[in-house]
C-alpha cells in the first residue's frame, strides 16, 4: 500500500465535506456485538411499546449498516427487508400508525444498497420520499403501506422528518449519479434540486456541483462555485475551503492552494482543538493531507496524518486510521516512528473486517464472519419475537444505539 501515488498528476481526488449524520467506523466485530446485545435486551415477555419498537429499528438499522460494510450486500438487503416485514406486522396487528415512520429508514437503506451494487437508476425511487410527503401521496415500502392520510401522524411522531427526506431527496440522488460517473446528469439534477428542495439541502447541491465540475475538468467554475457556496455551519465552510484548495490545484495556482492548506494545517493541529462532529472532521483531515502531498509538502501532510491517527485513538474509525497511518508511512517512510506504524497498519490489516479494507490487501470479503453471522441472527431473532406495540409512558427507557440513532436519512457513506 506504501509507496503509492495519491492520484495521477493533474488530477485531485474530491468527496462530500459537508456536515452530514455519518457514523463513526468502529471495528465490525466489536460494533456487531454491541448491536446485538442491544437486540437481545429488548426481547422478551414485554410488549412492543413505541420507545422499544424505535430502539430495535435504530438497532436494526445499524446492523444493515455494519453486514454492507463487511461486504455482504445481499444479507445487508435482507435485513432490511426483514425489517420491514416485522413492522408491518406490527403497524397491522396494532393499529398504530406512528410504528410505520420506523419504515422510511430501511426503505431509504434499500436504495442506497443499490447504489453500492452499482444499479444507481434502480436506487432513485427509493429517495423519492419527500416528494411523496409534500404531495400527501400513499407510498408502499414494501409490505409497509402508508396511506395519505398518515403523513401527518408520521411528521408528529419526527417532527424534523421533512427536512431529513429532502436531504435524502438531494444528496442521495446526487450521490448516486456521481457515484455512476455520469457528471453531466449530476449537474441538471443538481439544477433541478434548486427550485425543489428547501435551503437546508442546498449545501449539498453546491458541494454535489462542484465535484462534478472539478471531475469534469472545469475546475475554473468548481472554484468559483466554492468562494460563493452558502455556509451552514463553519464545518462546512472548511469543507467548501478544501474544495477550493482542490480546484486551484488543478488550475495549477499552488501557490494560492498552497497558503490556504497550510493554515488550515495550523488550525488542525492546534491543542485542545474541539471536535463536534468527529466523523465529518476524520475525513476532511484525510482530505487535507491528501492535497498537502499533491501540493509536494510531505512535512505539514505527516503532521496532518499524526494528528488524524491521535484522533482515531480518541474516536475510532477503523478504515481511516488505516488511511491515516498508510499516508504517515507514504510521505515518511524513514520516520522514527516508522516501525511501530508499520506494525500497527499490519495488525489493522490482517483483523479488519471491513471489506473497503480487505480489498486493499487483495483479501476476499469476510462472508459467514462469526461475528456478522451473529448479528444477522440477532436481527431475525427480534424480527420473529412479534408481539403487539403499545403506549407506555412509565416504561423505563429501552437501550439507545451507540453507534448512532438510526433517525431516516442517516448516512451512511
Amino acid at each position: 500500500m506504501t509507496g503509492s501515488a495519491v492520484q495521477r498528476k493533474g488530477s485531485v481526488a474530491v468527496d462530500f465535506m459537508t456536515d452530514c449524520d455519518r457514523q463513526p467506523r468502529r471495528p465490525l466485530d466489536v460494533w456487531a456485538a454491541d448491536i446485538r446485545r442491544g437486540l437481545q435486551s429488548l426481547r422478551g415477555d414485554q410488549d412492543w411499546n413505541h420507545a422499544r419498537v424505535t430502539s430495535a429499528s435504530a438497532f436494526m438499522n445499524l446492523a444493515a449498516l455494519v453486514v454492507a460494510s463487511s461486504g455482504d450486500l445481499p444479507a445487508a438487503e435482507r435485513l432490511c427487508r426483514t425489517q420491514l416485514t416485522w413492522l408491518a406486522q406490527l403497524a397491522s396487528r396494532s393499529g398504530e400508525v406512528s410504528v410505520l415512520a420506523n419504515a422510511l429508514q430501511p426503505w431509504i437503506n434499500l436504495g442506497r444498497l443499490r447504489v453500492l451494487a452499482g444499479d444507481a437508476e434502480e436506487a432513485l425511487p427509493y429517495f423519492r420520499l419527500a416528494e411523496c410527503l409534500r404531495d400527501q401521496e400513499p407510498v408502499m415500502l414494501g409490505p409497509c403501506h402508508i396511506e395519505a392520510g398518515m403523513w401527518p401522524v408520521l411528521v408528529a411522531a419526527e417532527p424534523d422528518l421533512p427536512d431529513v427526506l429532502w436531504n435524502v431527496f438531494a444528496l442521495d440522488r446526487l450521490k448516486a449519479h456521481l457515484r455512476s460517473g455520469d457528471l453531466a446528469r449530476t449537474l441538471s439534477v443538481a439544477a433541478a434540486l434548486r427550485n425543489v428542495a428547501p435551503s437546508a439541502a442546498h449545501r449539498y447541491i453546491a458541494e454535489a456541483e462542484i465535484i462534478a465540475l472539478i471531475r469534469s475538468g472545469r475546475a475554473e467554475d468548481a472554484l468559483q462555485k466554492a468562494t460563493q457556496a452558502v455556509h451552514v455551519t463553519a464545518s462546512d465552510e472548511i469543507a467548501f475551503l478544501l474544495h477550493q484548495i482542490a480546484a486551484a490545484i488543478v488550475l495549477g495556482r499552488r501557490e494560492h492552494a498552497r497558503r490556504r492548506a497550510v493554515g488550515l494545517t495550523v488550525f488542525f493541529t492546534q491543542p485542545g482543538l474541539r471536535r463536534a462532529e468527529p466523523a465529518n472532521h476524520l475525513r476532511r483531515l484525510k482530505q487535507l493531507a491528501l492535497l498537502l502531498e499533491e501540493l509536494e509538502e510531505p512535512h505539514y501532510a505527516l503532521a496532518v496524518y499524526t494528528q488524524g491517527m491521535k484522533e482515531c485513538r480518541r474516536q475510532v474509525d477503523e478504515p481511516l486510521q488505516l488511511d491515516f497511518i498508510d499516508g504517515a508511512l507514504r510521505v515518511v517512510p524513514d520516520h522514527h516512528s516508522a516501525s511501530q506504524w508499520r506494525g500497527t497498519l499490519k495488525n489493522l490489516l490482517a483483523r479488519s473486517l471491513y471489506a473497503e479494507v480487505r480489498r486493499k490487501t487483495g483479501a476476499a470479503a469476510a462472508l459467514g464472519h462469526p461475528a456478522i453471522r451473529d448479528l444477522i441472527h440477532a436481527v431475525e431473532a427480534a424480527a420473529a419475537a412479534g408481539g403487539r406495540p403499545r403506549h407506555a409512558p412509565g416504561d423505563d427507557d429501552p437501550p439507545v444505539p451507540s453507534g448512532g440513532t438510526g433517525k431516516p436519512g442517516a448516512d451512511r457513506r
